[in-house]
């Protein structure tokens, strides 16, 4: 059933983090929302932050001092200063109180998630796009995955087109339909992803199975193709993972299919985000692949490829360079 605005006037959604002035992810220069939790537990996730709907305490160990101050404030043992002066964190007595982020002189704690109105969120992201409304500009929520908390993203995509603010998505589509549809209703644009074809080994390598996702891009390039509007699969190739040419074959195949002939927007990997995997108590399972240039080898197959089976499929390589319209 869809959502009546007054329905969900007092309801929070729980996001990690805002972007600002960013030049990717959609049309011009964007403003970004990362609403928090996942259904996906992909083995690459450049976002751990985002897996998790909870708030949850963030400690960047490197930039401790040993002082010692999250020690004596916390009510619930969760810290120690081990033998190198650095603290050890127990996450799992953690209560996100947030005593030790105020009180830590080197500013190295944070709580990642914050609770947000509809109107709250649009709020904040309108004082940014009021220094850059002159040009292309917008906004695209993010994740972790918004449609885990469909109905307050979908409040705020509706106050900016009523502002006449260009909006964008990005999402895993592993979602009921009902609820993307909602969503995207009030977009101009938006980036689904695509990590596999084959759906066992999606399972694998992400937690959950793809038929789901496959059904949703067909949908959502019909729905959005006949509004004038339009969608761009994003693929990211993951050594060992997904760089294989039977799974680029399948998605040329796929993408070929497609109402609106989509655009296919690949992405070679980054470990930017592995870090954040210590700061939050947990390890990443893909930590020490090597980043990938848009030179590689594989890359270079993969436009091989979708200049004989997607011929007439826009491919684009990074994501500066994807939804330029």
């Amino acid at each position: 059933m869809q959502a009546q605005a007054g329905d969900i006037r007092d309801k929070q959604a729980v996001v990690f983090d805002f972007g600002r002035f960013r030049n990717t992810d959609g049309e011009g220069i964007r403003t970004m929302i990362f609403f928090k939790g996942c259904p996906l537990r992909c083995k690459w996730c450049s976002n751990p932050w985002g897996l998790s709907v909870q708030p949850q305490l963030a400690v960047n160990r490197d930039r401790c001092s040993g002082c010692g101050a999250c020690v004596r404030v916390c009510p619930h043992g969760v810290n120690a200063i081990d033998d190198g002066g650095k603290v050890v964190v127990d996450f799992s007595k953690c209560t996100t109180c947030g005593l030790c982020v105020q009180t830590c002189p080197e500013k190295c704690r944070q709580v990642s998630g914050t609770r947000h109105t509809a109107r709250e969120l649009f709020d904040r992201v309108y004082r940014d796009l009021t220094f850059t409304r002159r040009g292309k500009s917008g906004i695209t929520l993010s994740g972790g995955e918004l449609l885990m908390q469909w109905d307050v993203a979908a409040e705020v995509l509706r106050l900016c087109k009523a502002n006449y603010i260009d909006t964008c998505i990005e999402t895993s589509a592993f979602a009921p339909w009902d609820h993307l549809k909602e969503v995207a209703q009030y977009c101009d644009s938006a980036f689904i992803d695509l990590k596999h074809i084959d759906s066992v080994r999606h399972r694998e390598i992400t937690g959950v199975p793809n038929e789901l996702i496959l059904e949703n891009i067909e949908r959502m390039a019909s729905f959005m193709s006949e509004r004038g509007k339009y969608i761009i699969v994003r693929h990211p190739v993951i050594p060992d993972m997904n760089d294989d040419e039977e799974n680029w074959r399948g998605i040329a195949s796929f993408m070929a299919g497609l109402p609106g002939l989509p655009e296919l927007n690949v992405l070679p990997y980054h470990n930017l985000g592995e870090l954040k995997y210590e700061m939050i108590g947990e390890q990443c399972e893909v930590a020490g692949l090597d980043m990938m240039k848009k030179s590689d080898e594989r890359i270079d197959r993969i436009r091989e490829i979708m200049a004989e089976l997607a011929p007439n499929t826009p491919l684009t390589i990074g994501g500066e360079n994807a939804g330029q319209r």
